[in-house]
């Protein structure tokens, strides 16, 4: 087995392995003292690196390697939190010329995104990002919706579309 070769992740591994005192990732700062100290350790407990063999490597169980067919239909979506089209959507939103408060957004984003967590201040967050970048973020209206009556809140939301959350 040659020493030089190998990655410095398998070569931490293979320090793990014969080493008494396992080391972390910032134990050694370049792998010519991980490649020594592993031939000073085989060499302390007569050793043949030979007969260590190569480390083994991780095989997918048959969970890991079937997609199921909702990973498949959106690969985003697939366990992660991430880049489910939260950000964009409540671009989107904020560009409305309705001028939608950020509180209004967030519960929009939230149910038209399923797991979305979208809150005023992350809505807020986005206004501010998009301001910085140079665009014209129009302004958001004062009223709030529990100082309306029935009749000015219907007339406020006629023109909100619900969105596919499929496309995101």
């Amino acid at each position: 087995m040659k020493l030089e070769d190998m990655s410095s992740k398998e070569l931490l591994a293979l320090h793990n392995r014969i080493a008494d005192k396992p080391a972390g990732t910032k134990t050694f700062s370049t792998r010519a003292k991980v490649i020594d100290r592993i031939l000073s350790v085989a060499k302390a407990k007569n050793l043949s690196l030979d007969s260590l063999g190569q480390p083994k490597k991780h095989k997918p169980t048959n969970a890991d390697s079937t997609p199921s067919a909702e990973a498949a239909e959106s690969p985003k979506a697939a366990g992660s939190t991430r880049g489910r089209g939260v950000g964009e959507l409540a671009r989107q939103l904020l560009l409305h010329p309705a001028g939608y408060p950020h509180a209004l957004i967030a519960v929009m984003v939230n149910a038209q995104i399923r797991g979305a967590r979208a809150t005023a201040k992350s809505v807020r967050w986005y206004a501010c990002s998009m301001r910085k970048m140079g665009l014209a973020v129009p302004e958001r209206q004062k009223v709030h919706a529990a100082e309306m009556d029935s009749k000015q809140a219907a007339e406020w939301l006629a023109d909100v579309k619900p969105i596919n959350p499929r496309s995101f």
